[in-house]
């Protein structure tokens, strides 16, 4: 008898049932598979576009950070006390008076000659106190008026650190007492020098303070942590200390501190700053033929008398500061200050 091939056979049933049933496992297993790759390609994409973005960002904030430039749209403020032709900022009376350095005045210690001389000698003299040749004798400091001392420093000049440490206390001590008036005048040439911002930043940074009223001692926290040696291109100052460290030192707090991080952030001094460093080292001194075209240097030291306000006169503060006693008390610095306005030449210290 014949088979019926019409008919399926009753034995492929389960086969065709086992079959089925092992593709749509095969199925599955794809999707499923499929499902984790794409899982798994869109943590990879994820990871590389966020590793990406924090690359991007860590440079645009280390930009950010170096940057001289404000945000576009960020406005341009002079600090209060620039003085109208851009070269320097004043430090006012008040605000000497109000500042307590932290750096105390240093007191000489008197060199062996100096203890040995007889207490009645005619040579027994203060050994901080410049003296002058017998035919110019010391002159007397003026009663006109005030003294015009202009101090010019770098923040990336090691030697305009310890210029403000030596004579910083005693400036401001003569400035309060009203026997001076102390001008901040910025030079910004250490960016050239070291390939880097940080002498134009700190400068912005000092100028923004002036608009909280914390000028000096902001100025004296960042000069005190100049570095000894800088290396070219590095960062010097970063935001952590300029933003932060130096206002705390400072006492700038509460709003104030919002406002001076605000002038900072948009670098909203830094129009001022850029013509004060330009300006001073192409402007002539009054009356002062070594510097008829501008301060190019770091620390100088120049005062004008009352009596003569157009003739600003060099103060050897190189040689003091590097002598056995420097200046560091008022009356010394005073003595120094008239003497060298005078036009007197000082020997000793």
């Amino acid at each position: 008898m014949a088979k019926d091939k019409t008919k399926p056979r009753a034995d492929l049933a389960p086969r065709r049932e086992i079959t089925a049933k092992l593709e749509a496992e095969k199925k599955a297993k794809r999707r499923r598979q499929l499902m984790i790759n794409w899982a798994i390609a869109i943590v990879i994409i994820a990871l590389v576009v966020a590793g990406i973005w924090g690359a991007w960002s860590h440079v645009k904030a280390g930009e950010r950070e170096v940057s001289i430039a404000g945000p576009a749209n960020a406005a341009q403020t002079t600090p209060p006390n620039g003085t109208g032709d851009g070269l320097a900022i004043v430090v006012q009376k008040d605000a000497a008076v109000a500042y307590s350095p932290s750096l105390p005045v240093p007191t000489p210690t008197p060199t062996p000659t100096d203890s040995a001389a007889p207490t009645d000698s005619p040579t027994d003299t203060p050994t901080d106190t410049p003296t002058v040749s017998p035919a110019q004798p010391a002159p007397t400091p003026t009663t006109s008026g005030p003294y015009v001392v202009d101090f010019y420093v770098d923040f990336q000049s090691s030697d305009s650190s310890m210029a403000q440490t030596t004579y910083g206390p005693a400036l401001t001590a003569l400035a309060a007492n009203g026997d001076i008036t102390l001008r901040y005048h910025f030079l910004t040439s250490g960016d050239t020098t070291n390939a880097n911002t940080a002498s134009s930043r700190a400068a912005i940074a000092a100028a923004c303070a002036d608009t909280v009223g914390k000028f000096l001692p902001y100025t004296q926290a960042a000069l005190a942590a100049v570095p000894t040696s800088i290396t070219s291109g590095s960062i010097v100052f970063n935001d952590q200390q300029l933003k932060v460290t130096f206002p705390a030192a400072a006492g700038i707090t509460g709003a104030d501190l919002k406002t001076f991080q605000s002038c900072y952030t948009n670098r909203a001094t830094s129009g001022f700053v850029g013509t004060m460093g330009v300006a001073n080292q192409s402007t002539a001194v009054p009356g002062n033929p070594t510097y008829a075209n501008g301060v190019t240097t770091t620390p100088v030291l120049l005062a004008a008398s009352p009596d003569t306000p157009n003739v600003s006169q060099s103060v050897d503060i190189s040689t003091d500061m590097y002598g056995a006693t420097p200046s560091t008390g008022t009356d010394a610095l005073l003595n120094l200050i008239a003497t060298s306005a005078a036009g007197l030449a000082v020997t000793g210290g």
